[in-house]
């Protein structure tokens, strides 16, 4: 049987590869895409079909060409087809190939014009992947409310680089730092960041994204340095030199949120709202997890944190060497469980996955 897998990108702003990912130009869907192609080695030869390429390409992990390109002779021999967010990409794609495995990547949740998506991949047989236990939860959940036939719905995490672990780069026990995108709710961590100052006035927090985007008046709040966007390298380094990742937003469900579980592998840890499934799944029972809404809570852990910080790491099913194995196995139709973590879920991972 054929080793080649189609990744169908209809999304991408501009076409990548392998040496746009190892030139740090890539993060988001993209990135992850690349660097589970580049760990599978030689196990397939991925073609990639990209929106906005003009031009075909070729290195180390496959071959690349537009997405307009695609026709049915292409995914004729494939072994596997993966879809990146777009579940009407992951459609046509059955039709130019109607008995091969499909999978439709889901990075983000669906709107509501995407409410009547679940009974038409049901239909042909297409898969979703989520990219946590929370997220195939709400996914579920939501169109449910629409369709009487469901697909399968399954989870493999987004990837942690088995390289990140903690060194001995000194932690200012007085500096908080914010990831920035693709995490949101800055306005209530700014918010919730000025009342925990009125109490730690020594606290700082930096920011990873540019202020003129979020504080249009150009003047800061006190305390807070926005750091403008950094490349992946540059955000771990300013992750191990803090106290903490201060996340303490409860309005928005980030499907996973690689840069928490990216702050664990190096040893950092994470204020998360408690009310958020999703924070739970990630950061475990360290802890890390607090009602946000009570400002002397923050305090009281971080307080704690300055004194003796907490060890904390990556659970190994994030790895992605853990997690290239998984999309092997069911790229190759060998996967025994579908679930892309533990089986078993701690009580508050499975709570809703918002308030």
């Amino acid at each position: 049987m054929s080793s080649a897998i189609a990744v169908i990108d209809p999304y991408c702003l501009t076409p990548y590869t392998l040496g746009s990912l190892e030139a740090g130009a890539l993060s988001g869907a993209e990135s992850i895409a690349m660097r589970v192609a580049r760990a599978h080695g030689r196990n397939f030869r991925f073609h990639f079909y990209q929106n906005g390429r003009i031009d075909i390409d070729r290195d180390a992990c496959g071959f690349y060409r537009p997405l307009a390109s695609l026709k049915a002779d292409d995914l004729a021999g494939v072994q596997a087809i993966a879809v990146v967010s777009s579940w009407k990409s992951a459609l046509k794609a059955r039709k130019l190939n109607a008995h091969c495995p499909i999978f439709l990547r889901l990075h983000s949740n669906p709107g509501r014009h995407n409410r009547r998506m679940g009974e038409a991949l049901a239909e042909a047989g297409i898969e979703i992947v989520c990219v946590s236990h929370a997220h195939a939860r709400h996914v579920s959940e939501f169109l449910s409310a629409e369709n009487d036939r469901l697909p399968k719905i399954t989870t493999i995490y987004n990837p942690v680089d088995d390289h990140l672990a903690p060194d001995d780069t000194p932690r200012d026990v007085n500096r908080l730092f914010f990831p920035g995108t693709p995490l949101r709710g800055i306005s209530e961590v700014l918010a919730k960041f000025e009342r925990l100052r009125q109490q730690r006035p020594e606290l700082k927090l930096d920011i990873a994204e540019d202020g003129n985007k979020i504080w249009p008046d150009g003047v800061p709040p006190v305390g807070v340095t926005f750091l403008g966007r950094l490349d992946h390298g540059e955000m771990i380094d300013r992750m191990r030199g803090s106290l903490c990742v201060f996340y303490p937003q409860t309005r928005f469900f980030e499907p996973f949120g690689l840069p928490l579980a990216e702050a664990n592998a190096v040893g950092t840890p994470v204020l998360a709202d408690e009310g958020l499934a999703v924070n739970h799944e990630i950061l475990g029972g360290d802890g890390q997890c607090v009602d946000t809404g009570d400002i002397a809570a923050i305090v009281s852990r971080l307080d704690a944190w300055r004194d003796t910080p907490p060890k904390v790491t990556a659970a190994p099913h994030y790895r992605i060497s853990h997690i290239a194995e998984l999309w092997r196995q069911k790229l190759t139709g060998s996967l025994q469980s579908p679930q892309g973590g533990p089986a078993a879920m701690e009580a508050a991972a499975a709570a809703p996955a918002s308030r």
